[in-house]
C-alpha cells in the first residue's frame, strides 16, 4: 500500500488536502483514541505517509520511486539538502548516466594524456638526436628541445593537478 492510499488521497491532492487527510486519520487511529492494539502502528504509518507527502522535495522523490515501481523502501530525507542525490544514482541508474560517462571521462582523459605525452617526448627526443646526431642544415635541434621539456612538464603538472582535485588531495 502506497502513501497515497494510507491517506485516501489523489496522487495530484494539494498540501491542505493532505493535511485535512492526516488530521482525519490520525482522529480516528491515534493510540489514546483508538484501543486496538494495532493503533499504534497505524499511526506510525499515516504520520510517515504524512511527513513525506507534505514536503515536496520527499514527495518528489517518493513519486519518482512510484513511477519506478520501487514502493519498499522509506525515503529518508536530510534536512538543508536542496537535491536528495542520493536517490538519483541509487534507484535510477538507467536514467542517472553518470557512471558510464564517467569510464568514458576517464579513458578519453588517458588517451589524450598519454598521445600529448607521446607529443611531447618525441619532440624532445627529436631535439636531442638533431643535436647529438645527424644535424640539419637550417633546423636549430635546442627548440626541439625546450618545446619538448616545456611541454611534457606542463602536461604532467597539469594532470598531477587535475588527479589531485579529483581526489580532493591538495
Amino acid at each position: 500500500m502506497n502513501y497515497y492510499q494510507i491517506l485516501g488521497v489523489k496522487p495530484d491532492a494539494t498540501n491542505d488536502i493532505i493535511r485535512r487527510a492526516f488530521r482525519s486519520h490520525a482522529k480516528k487511529v491515534h493510540p489514546d483514541v483508538n484501543p486496538e492494539r494495532s493503533a499504534k502502528q497505524e499511526f506510525q504509518r499515516v504520520n510517515e505517509a504524512y511527513q513525506v507527502l507534505r514536503d515536496s522535495n520527499k514527495r518528489r522523490v517518493y513519486d519518482l520511486r512510484l513511477a519506478k515501481g520501487i514502493m519498499n523502501r522509506k525515503v529518508y530525507y536530510r534536512p538543508g539538502q536542496t537535491r536528495p542525490k542520493q536517490y538519483t544514482s541509487y534507484f535510477y541508474k538507467d536514467i542517472d548516466s553518470r557512471p558510464a560517462n564517467q569510464r568514458l571521462e576517464k579513458v578519453f582523459d588517458q588517451f589524450l594524456f598519454f598521445s600529448m605525452l607521446a607529443l611531447g617526448l618525441s619532440a624532445l627526443f627529436s631535439g636531442l638526436y638533431r643535436a647529438f646526431g645527424e644535424p640539419v642544415e637550417g633546423v636549430n635541434p635546442v627548440l626541439g628541445i625546450v618545446f619538448g621539456v616545456v611541454f611534457t612538464s606542463l602536461l604532467v603538472f597539469v594532470w598531477d593537478k587535475r588527479q589531485r582535485l579529483k581526489t580532493g588531495r591538495r
